[in-house]
């Protein structure tokens, strides 16, 4: 783990030798310099953008092609940096180099480190992508030969954030600051469906022009297309989108895993759970409500001006059955009333003078803050909030982290929910993460460029109208488990539950939805067909093995690295093929290449006998993809004599041509694998074939 925070730092070093931060990162960018020089990178020209983004429901699949063109006479070394939004996977990773197409696989990330050093050694020229931490990617690539293109391809997957009614995809198009000329060419392309009919479909950034065309092409069914030449995008691509509902909805969406998949036999669910539109007025549960205020020296400025707008907004969003307070920290902690009081006329006109009279003075005293806003009268027949916004870690009082998460859990005698929000960069994320996850609540980060009352703001929104408090999630006879997140928070007006999970069984079954209401139970229940046929919606298992790599990410971050957990996110990694800290994308030019001879291409599918056979320590694989047949989904595996899993060598969607894939005799983490016989098979849709190989050592 400390190699790896060096390595962060010096390509953070990197970024401040050429000019740019990660933030203003669009699509990404190509840095190259001559190869075996020492001179500062310089940016490349982006000749061509071409995204397509299938949306269904929330969850979004996007393709970025993305071509750069070397205009040094010389052969160049080159990094690729790219951000991606926040919740987002990459599944796939494709690059072109001088005319060869190369597709990369996960590896252990030492072992992809490693492979990638030696080839460079022999002025070979490998890929590499990494990690950096925040979504951030860095792909490296040598050498570019002069005057040529380089094109790369990239997949993710992301659920989309359900915010107020809306659902918001965001496609990071600015380019402005990133290539040397403008491009050529941008397209995006958005196929969106949606199990319920929608209410608005649009975009606030590229709306209908000569450029853009939105089109309904049924009530649950909108394209979206957007292109234009010649020019530098200067803003990222905006769409929202909101359904209709009438009542607490229920999405689901499976998928049953092939024998070829490699994810074993159980199937996998997402369940997305949605309040209605509308509220009456009796299905409001009153609230109990602290907004505790860092005022320390630091918030000094905009700062303290933007706290003192969301505090009055907070304020505006108070029901009449609500009680409040307001309490403000620097070195010491001061309080608008010793108590929670009613959200009357009088005592709301009380609290803006208050408010008007707040200045930015002292040292930051977390650890108190939280102990006082923690010690109201909080009821249980009420929903409980503590707000908690701070711009600094804690300089004094108690400044030990993780005895300050134990005073919280020592306090918070009435299930109180804590909603964090860190400002600028001196906070401690893992701090504030973990006060709000311990105690059903979530952390917000806002950046020095952000505004601080907007992000409250949009959080008071949401919260102004709990709808269910103590909510479960009872499947009914589905046998199911293994199931994220762990803990299932409130829900509010205007934001929804995520659950995701293994089943075994198969029919329709009740899933009910229980909670309280002003303390009293209600259910919710839907009845929903759970399919074991084979197939579905391929990405629910990556987004259930990812939403479980976050969470033994977490107790990392709380126990510390083990053995065990590094190696639970290293199989879900290379199994599910999502990349982590601890994996990387490698490409090796004597392992992955796809011809570019597309001449003479059969009308049928074909799987090549191995050569050499018997081989050591590798052989070469050919198959080929019949021009008639467009684009397949292809999967080649190595199984030993035990029918188990050795490597997957390709499991892609492949156009028609002629390929070759080298088996190294390696399994999947990288080790060498015994002398013996092996089967490789070709799985195409409805066309499944076999072959014989022996690996001699």
């Amino acid at each position: 783990m400390k190699k790896f925070i060096q390595y962060v730092k010096l390509t953070a070093t990197l970024f401040l030798i050429i000019g740019l931060f990660s933030e203003i990162f669009a699509i990404g960018s190509l840095f190259s310099r001559p190869r075996f020089s020492s001179e500062e990178y310089s940016k490349m020209w982006i000749k061509s953008i071409n995204a397509t983004i299938d949306i269904q429901d929330q969850i979004s699949v996007t393709h970025i092609d993305q071509t750069f063109f070397n205009e040094m006479n010389q052969s160049v070394e080159s990094i690729f940096i790219f951000p991606l939004p926040e919740n987002a996977m990459i599944t796939e990773l494709v690059y072109w180099v001088n005319g060869t197409r190369f597709v990369a696989e996960i590896r252990e990330r030492q072992d992809a480190i490693n492979a990638y050093n030696e080839k460079l050694r022999q002025w070979l020229d490998p890929a590499l992508l990494e990690y950096l931490g925040d979504n951030l990617f860095r792909l490296s690539i040598v050498p570019i030969n002069p005057l040529s293109e380089v094109r790369t391809e990239i997949t993710y997957v992301e659920p989309l954030k359900y915010d107020l009614g809306t659902v918001n995809y965001k496609f990071l198009l600015n380019t402005l600051e990133l290539s040397s000329k403008p491009l050529e060419t941008v397209s995006v392309n958005i196929n969106a469906k949606s199990q319920f009919n929608y209410k608005r479909f649009d975009s606030p950034t590229h709306s209908n022009s000569s450029a853009t065309r939105i089109e309904k092409l049924a009530d649950n069914h909108y394209s979206f297309f957007y292109g234009d030449e010649n020019f530098y995008p200067d803003k990222d691509l905006v769409l929202e989108f909101e359904t209709i509902r009438d009542n607490v909805n229920f999405n689901v969406l499976t998928y049953t895993p092939t024998q070829q998949d490699s994810m074993g036999e159980d199937s996998f669910f997402s369940l997305w759970i949605i309040p209605p539109d509308s509220l009456d007025d009796e299905e409001i549960i009153p609230k109990n409500i602290v907004f505790t205020a860092d005022i320390s020296s630091s918030m000094e400025g905009e700062r303290i001006s933007q706290v003192k707008e969301a505090l009055n907004y907070f304020l505006d969003k108070l029901n009449p059955a609500d009680k409040f307070n307001i309490v403000t920290f620097g070195t010491f902690t001061d309080k608008f009333k010793d108590d929670l009081v009613n959200a009357d006329e009088l005592t709301i006109g009380q609290a803006r003078d208050f408010i008007l009279q707040m200045y930015a003075l002292g040292l930051t005293n977390i650890d108190d803050a939280l102990t006082v806003s923690l010690q109201h009268s909080f009821l249980d027949t009420t929903s409980n909030n503590l707000i908690f916004l701070t711009d600094g870690e804690p300089t004094w009082g108690e400044t030990n982290l993780d005895s300050i998460k134990s005073h919280v859990q020592q306090n918070n005698k009435n299930d109180v929910r804590i909603f964090s929000f860190g400002v600028g960069e001196s906070i401690s994320k893992t701090l504030l993460n973990d006060i709000s996850t311990e105690n059903h609540g979530y952390a917000k980060f806002i950046t020095s460029d952000d505004s601080i009352a907007l992000v409250v703001n949009n959080h008071f929104t949401r919260i102004s109208k709990p709808v269910l408090t103590d909510v479960e999630i009872d499947f009914g006879g589905l046998n199911s488990w293994d199931q994220y997140p762990k803990n299932i928070g409130d829900l509010f007006w205007g934001s929804q539950i995520t659950q995701l999970g293994l089943y075994n069984n198969s029919g329709n079954f009740d899933v009910t939805l229980k909670g309280k209401i002003r303390g009293n139970p209600v259910e919710y229940k839907q009845t929903i067909n759970f399919t074991d046929t084979l197939g579905g919606h391929r990405f629910v298992p990556r987004l259930w093995a990812k939403t479980k790599i976050d969470h033994i990410l977490n107790l990392i971050k709380v126990y510390g690295e083990s053995d065990e957990l590094i190696d639970q996110i290293i199989d879900l990694s290379l199994r599910f093929q999502i990349l982590t800290p601890y994996t990387a994308f490698y490409s090796d030019p004597d392992v992955t290449k796809v011809e570019t001879d597309e001449n003479n291409i059969p009308n049928e599918f074909i799987l090549e006998q191995n050569y050499p056979n018997p081989f050591n320590p590798e052989t070469t694989i050919n198959y080929t993809i019949p021009e008639n047949r467009g684009t397949s989904h292809i999967i080649l595996k190595i199984y030993n004599a035990l029918g188990e899993i050795v490597r997957v060598l390709v499991d892609k969607e492949k156009s028609p041509g002629k390929y070759s894939v080298i088996w190294n005799g390696k399994d999947m983490k990288g080790k060498d694998v015994p002398s013996g016989v092996y089967f490789y098979t070709l799985k195409v849709g409805d066309f499944y074939q076999v072959r014989k190989m022996v690996l001699m050592r």
